[in-house]
């Protein structure tokens, strides 16, 4: 209690917790792959902080600088090279990177270091005894290390290996974000859309809202100054240059625009044709796309763009959350509504604390609804008078409610013709019709 025996001036401070709901971090991926890290640090001491340990990459020279440069057969160096092709004025985001590749383990016959002989269960990584991380499982610690989740998942080279998609589809839904697979170079369009299906030659079979397929690979310029093939075009996979696509897409537009119809920058070409006419749905990019697998369009005078805004949950599903930007959209509103309520945990729940809760997240909705380019259609927050009873408020537990709809984009656009010979007649003077009597 104050003493009530004090006169005079006073301050008294008031924490009532989380004012404001803010918004973490969310043009951030999550990279698992190989770096040629022995030809960035001289000994094991000097490159022990890049092998199984989340580096943060923000920069082009950072990258080069902690994971060396690019080598064939190694994956780290072509993903960020990827990703940082389309980093415009704003920046590209956040990269958290985890290689795994160790050479003085991982080598050959002859004892020389070998990125092909990391296998599968290198890159889903384990929980030590001591718990901690390695691989993928390094996801799960960004938020105790960062403060956020990051929101796209990237293992490219390995994203089908036996045990890395399930790895990938597990560590998504819990930490809230999407995941990308790619389709194996060289196959046609037709095993791709049999890949959505139980007897593929290769599995794209999924409906989750977190999978972004993707097809073809693409061509772009090897930069291996000690390979045979450098300077010429090799195949890529196509995931990292679509994750720069939505990171720049994100960076300059915000989380609520698709990363569709958008350029492709850094490569020669796709490394298959897709064929693409418009206002034909049996082309290959309207077959793709409506397969739910991220493609690409080239065409005259326009160059390669993304095509494509659905998850693999399409067309399985027909929630709007199979709409690549609608769940981005969700994950990070939900982020923002739960690290706010975290805040709250523990404290009374008395009218004034029920209403200052109501209130902020309310204000937060009302934000992202204003101004020429809305984030939402609307938005809204309440306490669930009906389902919170007595009791459940003697045990401790409150229910509340959100509704919200997120903005739509103009993936179909249809326009009805008819040839009407009524506008014929007045360019030639033509005399208007005459009435009937009736």
């Amino acid at each position: 209690m104050p003493d009530a025996t004090y006169f005079g001036p006073e301050i008294v401070e008031r924490d009532i917790g989380g004012e404001l709901v803010r918004e973490l971090k969310y043009a951030t991926v999550f990279l698992v792959g190989t770096a040629p890290v022995h030809e960035a640090h001289a000994d094991a001491a000097a490159r022990a902080e890049y092998i199984n340990r989340p580096v943060i990459i923000r920069r082009r020279e950072d990258a080069a600088a902690a994971f060396g440069p690019w080598r064939d057969g190694y994956t780290i160096p072509q993903a960020l090279d990827a990703i940082f092709d389309h980093a415009g004025p704003a920046g590209i985001g956040t990269i958290v990177v985890v290689n795994v590749f160790d050479p003085d383990q991982h080598k050959d016959g002859s004892g020389n270091p070998d990125p092909a002989s990391v296998t599968n269960l290198d890159i889903i990584g384990q929980f030590a005894a001591d718990g901690s991380p390695s691989g993928l499982k390094w996801a799960y610690a960004c938020f105790q290390l960062f403060g956020w989740f990051p929101k796209f998942l990237l293992a490219p080279g390995y994203s089908l290996a036996t045990g890395v998609r399930a790895e990938l589809e597990t560590i998504a839904q819990r930490i809230r974000a999407h995941f990308f697979l790619d389709a194996p170079h060289g196959v046609s369009v037709q095993q791709v859309i049999e890949a959505r299906g139980p007897n593929g030659s290769f599995d794209f079979q999924s409906n989750l809202f977190e999978a972004v397929g993707c097809y073809p690979h693409v061509m772009v310029v090897n930069l291996d100054d000690t390979s045979p093939l450098a300077g010429q075009p090799v195949a890529q996979p196509f995931s990292p240059r679509l994750a720069g696509v939505w990171l720049r897409s994100i960076m300059d537009y915000g989380p609520h625009h698709s990363p569709s119809n958008r350029p492709i920058l850094g490569i020669e070409e796709m490394a298959q044709k897709i064929t693409y006419i418009p206002g034909d749905a049996s082309s290959d990019a309207q077959l793709l796309r409506g397969a739910g697998v991220v493609t690409a369009e080239e065409r005259w005078g326009k160059g390669p763009h993304t095509a494509g805004n659905r998850a693999l949950a399409y067309p399985t599903k027909t929630d709007m959350r199979n709409f690549l930007h609608v769940l981005l959209l969700q994950h990070i509103m939900d982020e923002a509504v739960l690290f706010f309520l975290d805040e709250w945990k523990d404290r009374n729940a008395n009218p004034a604390n029920i209403e200052m809760i109501e209130d902020r997240i309310n204000a937060y909705l009302g934000s992202k609804k204003v101004g020429d380019d809305p984030w939402i259609y609307d938005g809204r927050f309440w306490f669930d008078r009906q389902k919170t009873t007595p009791e459940s408020i003697a045990d401790g537990h409150l229910f509340w409610k959100l509704d919200w709809a997120p903005v739509g984009i103009m993936e179909r656009l249809t326009v009805e013709r008819w040839i009407n010979i009524e506008l014929i007649r007045d360019p030639l003077g033509l005399a208007q019709a005459e009435q009937p009597n009736v």
